[in-house]
């Protein structure tokens, strides 16, 4: 599955890891996972990690990544979060990326795991506070044990906020490397560079990709009509959105729509 843009309205979420495999997607926000028991395996910029508990990943903005398989038994906790929210690291996060994003069990100290132990305890919708100021001894305890290379000459960065931001805001529209480079004033080869270096996919599969992305969560409305979902993600006729929804997902808009209805209604 290709690569999407994942778009958090959040400035932060802290709670229990994903149960379920998650794919390719990037987000302008910063990730840490901290397995506590079983097993995981990620991806973090085309490469697999396998997380054992106690193993500490921390992924940079607009780093592709996916959770690949989640052990039975697999539990741990995820922090997804603005840099800015804690100024004091804020600034690694921008003209950084580690060399090596996993920090394993026996690298990490003991106010790493028992900030990773609290966390694990707290609700962040009760205790938002004191999981912001956990979130801040975990960063202070990977952060400062990783080895960093530079990005790119350019502001990656700010160049990857504004290209997700205009694809998710303009997905149904006809998008092309020439429109979206004079809609954001870079060249042509800056933004194809961009994809083929950062992403690792070409731009049109990156569009196709969020334009399915948001076709299923479209699909979660059940008011919504497959023909008006189309039109929704930019497709002009329901043979190509089919035909691109096959090949991302591996079957058919119908089925979708058909699976979503039966886990809320039961199998007809």
């Amino acid at each position: 599955m290709s690569t999407f843009y994942e778009h958090r309205e959040e400035k932060v979420f802290i709670g229990e890891m994903t149960q379920y495999p998650f794919p390719v997607h990037v987000h302008e926000v910063a990730e840490i996972i901290a397995v506590t028991t079983g097993s995981i395996r990620i991806s973090i910029d085309s490469i697999f990690y396998t997380l054992m508990p106690g193993d500490v990943a921390i992924i940079f903005p607009f780093s592709p990544h996916s959770y690949e398989y989640i052990g039975e038994g697999a539990r741990g906790v995820v922090a997804i979060f603005l840099p800015e929210l804690i100024q004091e690291y804020a600034g690694t996060f921008h003209g950084l990326i580690p060399e090596y994003p996993i920090l394993r069990a026996e690298q990490t100290g003991e106010d790493l795991k028992r900030a990773v132990d609290r966390l694990s305890e707290l609700n962040m919708e009760e205790d938002l506070p004191f999981c912001i100021a956990y979130l801040h001894v975990v960063l202070a305890g990977t952060l400062h044990q990783m080895a960093y290379k530079p990005v790119y000459d350019y502001s990656e960065q700010d160049l990857g906020y504004r290209i997700m931001h205009y694809v998710s805001d303009h997905v149904a529209e006809d998008l092309s490397l020439d429109s979206v480079s004079k809609a954001l004033g870079i060249s042509t080869s800056h933004l194809s560079h961009f994809f083929a270096e950062k992403l690792h996919i070409p731009f049109r599969t990156f569009i196709n990709a969020n334009r399915i992305a948001r076709a299923r969560l479209l699909m979660r409305n059940p008011a919504m009509t497959l023909s008006m979902i189309c039109a929704e993600c930019g497709y002009t006729n329901m043979r190509t959105f089919r035909r691109a929804f096959l090949k991302e997902v591996g079957h058919l808009p119908s089925d979708q729509k058909r699976k979503l209805k039966e886990r809320v209604t039961g199998p007809e």
